[in-house]
């Protein structure tokens, strides 16, 4: 990036910064801030919009890959370029791919690709050698190689499995990351269990089919004295479980999905495949719950849980359609249309930002002069709308396509590049 850019008067959203929350101009040069200050005199290219703000750039903890395996659903390339296009300078990304992410083979083909790339990869290994092996991928080799931490993605992690996982990655600081699911109670439901969705005729899976979990995962992290990260959490059982263990001092993060702060079960009723997302959604009062921890610090940070889906997998019968859904494109919008009530603008950006890159272990950006531009620019009252021009993802499976949303990323910047949407 060579050129020189003014974002002109934008608010900065920023906790601890000196301008925390004030209108500013930054100018940006080859890819470093160069100044911060009101009314720059500037010739350039400026980043304007009618209420603007600007943070440091966004990182998502759980991206589905596609790529390799998958790449018609989308490649990795495009998920980048997804991610750049709604803020994202950094994506951890799930390992469930064809082949899955076990060796450090992989690791480096992933790293290769995304090289040059706007938004970083961070990829994930998989924990077990395949789905129903009890026996350990090759995690330190994978970390050597650049694999920011391990998991199973959604697939469940028998406490065995878990238990050997914490106490082999101790030594190295390994991030180990779980998706909590008791699958003798789920018995692979495709709905909340709930007064809403129990005429649906759809099978259910039950809440507590999570928070045992849960709990069992807390006492695993504890007996073995390591840290973990809970990924997804979606009801009020969850928050309270992780609450108390906080408090107890066990070594416990946790995120959620904008999906479940967003939605409910009743979104269900209109058989829309497009809200069959896992982890599933719950009722209103699991959502309220899910804000409450947000704004509260139990839950550390907002996934986007994106999902690309290609129409075969999505458009038949909501039984036979695949779990998930696009989100990364509408993640500030989402936070304004559903959240910016119940969760200040400055948490939300915190929980996708700072916030995310500490569970990581990732050194943090700062909106400071001399430091490399790592920033998302945003604008409050700017209104798009998503279809096939705005969509960089290969797949289309939203329930917001062809629909206009207010609230919308306009420049990201990051690895001396930047990407404008104005």
């Amino acid at each position: 990036m060579s050129n020189s850019y003014l974002i002109r008067n934008a608010t900065i959203v920023n906790q601890g910064h000196s301008n925390h929350l004030e209108k500013r101009d930054i100018h940006v040069l080859n890819g470093k801030i160069q100044s911060i200050d009101s009314n720059i005199n500037f010739k350039g290219t400026e980043i304007v919009g009618d209420d603007l703000f600007v943070s440091i750039g966004w990182t998502d903890l759980k991206v589905h890959l596609s790529d390799p395996g998958f790449e018609y659903k989308d490649s990795l390339e495009s998920i980048l370029e997804t991610a750049a296009a709604s803020g994202y300078t950094g994506v951890c990304t799930l390992p469930n791919t064809q082949p899955r992410v076990t060796n450090k083979s992989i690791v480096k083909y992933l790293l290769k690709n995304a090289e040059g790339k706007l938004t970083s990869l961070f990829p994930l290994g998989m924990i077990s050698e395949d789905n129903r092996s009890e026996n350990m991928a090759e995690l330190f080799d994978m970390h050597s190689a650049g694999a920011i931490g391990f998991t199973n993605g959604d697939t469940t992690l028998k406490n065995g499995l878990l238990k050997k996982a914490l106490l082999y990655c101790k030594p190295f600081n390994g991030k180990v990351i779980s998706q909590p699911l008791d699958t003798s109670l789920h018995q692979g439901g495709v709905v909340n269990e709930s007064d809403t969705t129990i005429h649906t005729g759809l099978k259910a899976s039950p809440s507590i089919a999570e928070f045992l979990a849960v709990q069992q995962q807390i006492e695993i992290a504890k007996y073995c004295n390591a840290g973990l990260h809970i990924s997804g959490i979606s009801c009020k059982e969850s928050v309270e479980s992780i609450k108390q263990a906080k408090a107890d001092g066990v070594e416990i993060t946790c995120d959620a999905s904008i999906f479940n702060l967003c939605f409910t079960d009743k979104e269900i009723l209109n058989f829309d495949e497009n809200f069959k997302v896992f982890p599933l959604l719950r009722t209103e009062e699991d959502r309220l719950a899910l804000v409450k921890g947000v704004n509260s610090g139990v839950i550390d940070a907002i996934s986007s849980n994106h999902y690309p889906q290609n129409i075969e997998s999505k458009r038949v019968e909501f039984d036979y359609a695949d779990f998930g859904a696009l989100s990364l494109p509408f993640m500030y919008s989402w936070y304004l249309d559903f959240l910016s009530k119940d969760i200040k603008i400055e948490t939300f950006i915190s929980k996708i930002s700072k916030d995310a890159c500490n569970v990581l272990g990732l050194e943090l950006a700062k909106i400071k002069e001399g430091e490399q531009a790592n920033l998302t620019v945003f604008d409050a009252g700017k209104k798009w709308v998503f279809n096939k021009d705005s969509n960089e993802s290969l797949s289309v499976n939203s329930h917001e396509f062809n629909k206009e949303l207010t609230g919308c990323v306009i420049a990201t910047f990051n690895n001396n590049k930047i990407k404008i949407k104005q």
